[in-house]
């Protein structure tokens, strides 16, 4: 199969307090032949409160790292679920709304002139993993293990961006490769109060207690997400009572790809997910 090349976003979280997603990122991209390089000069997306506060401002934000994508020749990777959405959101505004395009012209000098995509690894990973060379890549299986799939409410894209890819079912497609098994559950975009989980704790700490009580019941080992700060807040914000090991999708596939050191991957997780492999008996 043909290389992929994409500009590629690494955002805020990835850069930061999920610098391991990142670099599973990059050596699963290596070994799907997707090559990725990254924006010269990437700023904030306008994603937490900015959207909010100062629309216009946030379509700039995201903007400004549309323009130096296109300006590169390349579509757009994005690992963050949030990024995804602000950078996506921001696209369709700059192609469907006159004043952003006039006012983004003023303020950037550019404009967005082809039709440049912004895509999430799971847009790309199910038809890539099922396709020769790479349907042969497992090399460390999981097979058994229960999970439910968590995509989080940010991946749930809203009408305006309904021409991208659906994304649910794929985390699923991904994990079957790997020789999991998703569990039935209904709160795959359920939210987990997202950047709230800073200033009122006390709000999101019950809808996480929540989400994870409802992966306990549907008999899961561990649920398995797309977003990084899904991810966190799961982690952080978990009962202690009411506790399972959550995983990037991406962690688990460089995992299974035989490309990475487990002991010290899994070192940078709040809940330790090595009891779950040692009894899962899976490679460490």
């Amino acid at each position: 199969m043909n290389s992929i090349d994409l500009a590629y976003y690494p955002g805020c979280t990835l850069s930061s307090t999920a610098r391991e997603i990142d670099a599973a990122l990059h050596q699963v991209c290596n070994q799907l032949d997707i090559n990725l390089a990254a924006l010269p000069d990437w700023n904030c997306c306008g994603s937490s409160s900015i959207h909010a506060v100062r629309p216009q401002l946030a379509v700039s934000l995201a903007a400004r790292n549309l323009f130096q994508a296109q300006a590169m020749g390349r579509d757009l990777m994005v690992m963050c679920a949030g990024c995804a959405n602000r950078l996506r959101v921001a696209s369709n505004q700059l192609r469907s709304d006159d004043t952003s395009r006039r006012v983004n012209r003023e303020i950037l000098g550019d404009t967005l002139e082809k039709d440049l995509q912004v895509h999430h690894l799971l847009d790309l990973l199910p038809h890539r993993l099922m396709t020769a060379p790479y349907r042969d890549a497992l090399r460390r299986p999981l097979t058994g293990l229960r999970f439910v799939p968590y995509y989080g409410c940010l991946l749930a894209a809203p009408p305006e961006l309904r021409h991208y890819p659906k994304l649910h079912g794929s985390m699923e497609s991904v994990m079957g490769w790997l020789g999991a098994d998703a569990l039935a559950w209904g709160y795959q975009a359920k939210c987990c109060g997202a950047f709230l989980s800073v200033a009122r704790p006390d709000i999101v700490a019950p809808m996480v207690a929540d989400i994870m009580n409802k992966a306990i019941s549907a008999g899961a080992e561990c649920v398995v997400t797309a977003c990084a700060m899904c991810q966190l807040n799961l982690e952080i914000r978990s009962p202690s009572d009411k506790r399972l090991p959550v995983f990037s999708v991406v962690e688990l596939l460089a995992y299974g790809m035989g490309s990475m050191d487990l002991p010290l991957w899994f070192k940078k997780h709040l809940i330790d997910p090595l009891p779950l492999f040692k009894s899962k008996r899976f490679a460490i």
